[in-house]
């Protein structure tokens, strides 16, 4: 999982974020995993973690703000304005599906679906996205005005449970996202 940086440094700044990066890790193979599981792997005590986050939906809010940064951060670090479009999409692609199955995990989390507020802010910052995939196709756009930036979600989706079932090498699920995206899945017989 990508890093964020960020400029307190200070011990209760380190614990919180020690916190973050061990529910991150355990709640993107275990989304029901219980907040001993998390401090335990924070290697702090509950009562630590309940003095950072009193419920179980503080921490959960925390971890979707928190993969949210880091998303953004690590579409910036690849750079999608730079270069021919198709190597920057394919750049893009890559620092996603890096992100691991934290992703849909935020992305699907009931309690996080079910609120607006926090929905709004999770729905935004891919903007580059957007405009890499505007850059990469070379046809007016014919689909729903949204339906590229969809379908990349949905792709990084199939990517992260292709990785979670070791159904190929994570260089082919790459190369599998990058076709579908811009040649499609299925041709249809001409017949």
């Amino acid at each position: 999982m990508a890093e964020v940086k960020s400029l307190d440094t200070g011990a209760r700044s380190r614990t919180r974020k020690a916190i973050l990066d061990a529910a991150t890790a355990v709640l993107a193979t275990n989304p029901a995993a219980s907040l001993s599981d998390i401090a335990t792997a924070a290697g702090v005590g509950r009562s630590t973690l309940h003095r950072y986050f009193a419920e179980r939906s503080e921490l959960i809010r925390a971890v979707a703000l928190y993969v949210h940064e880091i998303c953004n951060a690590a579409i910036d670090r690849a750079e999608p304005t730079c270069g021919p479009p198709l190597a920057a999409l394919r750049r893009v692609v890559e620092s996603q599906l890096d992100l691991g199955p934290i992703v849909p995990f935020v992305y699907n989390e009931p309690t996080i679906v079910a609120d607006p507020e926090l929905s709004a802010i999770l729905d935004t910052g891919d903007e580059a996205i957007a405009e890499v995939l505007a850059r990469v196709s070379a046809r007016p756009q014919t689909s729903p005005p949204e339906w590229p930036r969809l379908v990349f979600w949905a792709l990084l989706d199939a990517g992260y449970e292709a990785l979670r079932r070791n159904i190929a090498p994570r260089v082919e699920i790459v190369d599998a996202i990058m076709a579908s995206l811009t040649a499609g899945t299925i041709t249809p017989d001409q017949s």
